[in-house]
C-alpha cells in the first residue's frame, strides 16, 4: 500500500438475497429474505473498506512520491512485479473499458462503472450479478472479503468441444465517489479465499489503484472508458 485515506464512514448497502457458506464458498446456499436479514448490509457498513485503497483521485497527491504509474484514463495503476497488465479492446469499436491483470496461473479483470452520487449502488449491482449468474445456471455465495461483501461464484463455461464446466470466480465490489469498481478474480486467485497467495498479491494491486472517473453523465452501471497510456 502506498497511500492511506483518513477514516470515513463506509457506504451503507442494501441487503443481498444470497448467503455465504464459509466451509464451501463455491456452493449454492439458502436464499435469505432481504426484508428480514441485514447481515451483508451491516458488514458493508461496519467499517471504511477503502481506508487503505483503492483511492479516488481527489484523495491522493501523486506529486508526493516518485512512484512510476501507468495512466489508462479512468484508472491509474501501480505496476506490481510478476503481474502483466493490458487493456481488453473491443475489436468492433476499438474501445476499451476492461483492464486485465495476469500472473502465473491467475488473473484479475476490472471495470470502473458509473454510480450515483449517493452511496448504496453497490448492493444493487451485486444483486444484478447474482441474478445474471443464477439465471445462466451458475451459483453464488456471499462471504466477507477484503473489501466487504464479496461474491463467490461458479459460472458455466463451454469449451470449443462443447463441454460445459463450472468456472470459479470471486467478485470484489468497491464503491467510491460516483464510481463502482468491479473486480473479478479467476484461476488460483479465485480458490485462494484465505488470501495468502495470489489473492493477496491482487488485493495489494487493487489497494494501490487510483480511480479518476470523468464528469460525463452516465447511467449507473455503465462502464467508464479506459484508454492506452500516452507515450513518454
Amino acid at each position: 500500500m502506498i497511500f492511506r485515506r483518513r477514516s470515513a464512514s463506509a457506504p451503507s448497502a442494501a441487503d443481498s438475497s444470497v448467503a455465504a457458506s464459509p466451509d464451501d464458498p463455491g456452493s449454492p446456499t439458502e436464499v435469505i429474505d432481504p426484508a428480514t436479514d441485514d447481515e451483508w448490509a451491516a458488514l458493508d457498513a461496519s467499517r471504511d473498506w477503502r481506508e487503505d485503497g483503492p483511492f479516488d483521485i481527489t484523495e491522493v497527491d501523486l506529486a508526493a512520491d516518485d512512484v512510476e504509474r501507468i495512466d489508462v484514463g479512468a484508472v491509474i495503476v501501480t505496476p506490481e512485479p510478476g503481474l502483466r497488465i493490458q487493456l481488453v479492446v473491443d475489436q468492433a469499436t476499438q474501445q476499451s473499458d476492461t483492464l486485465l491483470v495476469a500472473g502465473e496461473g491467475f488473473a484479475l479483470q476490472l471495470n470502473v462503472l458509473a454510480a450515483p452520487a449517493e452511496s448504496g449502488y453497490m448492493a444493487e449491482w451485486r444483486e444484478r450479478v447474482v441474478e445474471e449468474t443464477t439465471g445462466s445456471g451458475g451459483s453464488v455465495a456471499l462471504a466477507e472479503g477484503p473489501f466487504g461483501t464479496e461474491l463467490r461464484r461458479l459460472v458455466p463455461v463451454t469449451d470449443q468441444a462443447g463441454q460445459t464446466s463450472q468456472l470459479p470466480v470471486r467478485d470484489w465490489l468497491v464503491e467510491g465517489p460516483r464510481w463502482l469498481l468491479h473486480v473479478r478474480l479467476t484461476g488460483q486467485a479465485a480458490d485462494d479465499t484465505a488470501g495468502r497467495g495470489p489473492a493477496a498479491q491482487l488485493e495489494e494491486f487493487c489497494r494501490n489503484l487510483i480511480i479518476r472517473r470523468d464528469e460525463t453523465a452516465r447511467v449507473p452501471g455503465t462502464p467508464v472508458p479506459l484508454r492506452p497510456p500516452e507515450p513518454k
